[in-house]
């Protein structure tokens, strides 16, 4: 069995939440301040699932992740905004009660969020979260059946060589966990444009002497930063309740340039690259004519950590159309620049309602699991032919980015890291019957084996991707 990878998942969030105030992860698995505390989804949470759109359930519980044979996980950090602890129903109990039930986070932690008044209060919960990461960094747990386990947080691509090369001991299972931030506001934005530049910088150069520094940032993400501005990025009863307009669909700000410097200068620490994923199509021409301009003599790749396609012309109807997903031409960038797209399992992202409603209704697993998971292969094989089209290679961009735990309605069946088994060799069959039946793909050098494409995205990319770019 191949080693997994998610490039964008959230295991802390729901422990953290339930943590505070004091912000600790036990070292029992039985607490939920724990991140090995299982909490599969029961048949009830599935139909809530399904019918509200609503997942309270934990999806990268380590504990999942290691059953699941997922052993590298990009562990994206996040502040959460308080502009999503506001709602239009004020403060109080009756605007808690929904956002709680809607992340699962904890009361205590939803009005610590809502009582923020600087921007600052979103850097020191990033310290916060990357304390409470490094709690029970490399201790070992007893899962059930006696079989023991670990996280251990990764520091450069020898690390996690190292302990993906032994993750598979009989002894312990090892998790390589290594960590992003979503949200540029982590380094004091975002709250009633008053930040500091002087102080963004700084924390900037604090989070690059971290000990395991991370490797990419989201740098836009639900609300205005004073960075750059978002795309949409709610659906539903959130769209409903909160208010996103503020800064959506514009461009970059001058001190967002400022912030993009900084990151990606190697004289006040090692690089942190970008991942695009939650900027405005206005920011992300923004981003690419800065790399074309004042970066163009060095190798910076183009990160979207979880996104999907729009489709084009041909095959718009497929597809989810909105410009929180990415057009063809955003997708050539990712590849030429020898980047990472990362595919999310999100059911409000993977495909259009036509394509949702051809792959819901069925009632056994089996039929589940193959349906679900050809809305992912069409994901793959649109970037493929994409590619393919202008000569580059097709199959080394993709890789997994789930967006798990993210407050996301994840594809029916394929509900946690535990299920990644099956999404394998579901892919397997639809990659097998693409590649026998005379596909678009034009290049002799694209003509691969269903197993190593299938490989490829489930983590070959991401591991190959690391061993260039994290050192």
């Amino acid at each position: 069995m191949d080693t997994f990878v998610d490039v964008h998942c959230h295991p802390y969030s729901k422990p953290f939440g339930q943590g505070q105030p004091q912000g600790r992860q036990s070292q029992d698995k039985r607490n939920k301040t724990s991140i090995w505390h299982h909490d599969p989804p029961t048949l009830g949470d599935k139909l809530v699932n399904m019918v509200l759109s609503l997942t309270r359930f934990r999806q990268t519980d380590f504990t999942a992740s290691g059953r699941g044979n997922v052993r590298v996980i990009v562990n994206s950090l996040y502040p959460l905004e308080r502009s999503f602890c506001r709602n239009k129903l004020g403060t109080g109990l009756p605007a808690d009660l929904p956002v709680n039930f809607v992340t699962a986070f904890g009361n205590n932690y939803i009005n610590r969020v809502q009582a923020i008044t600087s921007s600052d209060a979103y850097f020191t919960e990033l310290c916060e979260q990357y304390a409470f990461m490094r709690e029970m960094d490399g201790k070992v747990v007893l899962l059930s059946g006696g079989q023991k386990a670990r996280y251990v947080l990764t520091k450069n691509y020898e690390d996690l060589e190292a302990l993906v090369r032994n993750a598979g001991s009989p002894d312990v299972i090892t998790l390589a966990v290594m960590l992003s931030i979503e949200g540029a506001h982590a380094f004091s934005c975002g709250i009633d444009n008053g930040s500091v530049p002087a102080t963004i910088l700084e924390n900037i150069a604090t989070v690059k002497q971290w000990a395991h520094r991370p490797l990419f940032i989201t740098f836009a993400h639900h609300f205005y930063n004073e960075l750059c501005g978002h795309a949409e990025s709610l659906t539903g009863a959130l769209k409903q309740a909160l208010d996103q307009h503020e800064g959506l669909d514009t461009g970059f700000t001058p001190l967002g340039e400022a912030v993009v410097r900084a990151l990606l200068s190697t004289e006040n620490g090692p690089r942190i690259l970008i991942d695009i994923k939650h900027m405005s199509e206005q920011s992300r021409k923004h981003y690419f004519n800065l790399l074309d301009t004042e970066f163009s003599d060095q190798d910076i790749p183009i990160i979207v950590s979880h996104g999907c396609v729009r489709g084009n012309d041909t095959n718009r109807n497929q597809y989810h159309d909105h410009p929180i997903n990415f057009s063809d031409t955003e997708i050539l960038r990712v590849a030429r620049s020898g980047g990472l797209f990362g595919v999310q399992l999100d059911e409000r992202r993977i495909g259009s309602e036509r394509a949702l409603k051809h792959a819901r209704g069925h009632i056994h697993r089996k039929d589940i699991l193959f349906s679900w998971a050809e809305l992912v292969w069409s994901q793959l094989r649109h970037i493929a032919e994409v590619l393919d089209k202008e000569n580059l290679f097709a199959w080394g961009t993709i890789c997994l980015g789930t967006d798990y735990d993210g407050i996301v309605n994840p594809i029916n069946g394929y509900w946690t890291h535990r299920e990644f088994p099956e999404l394998e060799a579901y892919l397997m069959m639809h990659a097998h019957k693409y590649m026998r039946n005379n596909p678009p793909i034009t290049n002799g050098f694209n003509q691969l084996h269903e197993g190593e494409i299938v490989a490829r995205f489930m983590g070959g990319n991401a591991i190959d991707f690391f061993r260039k770019y994290y050192r």
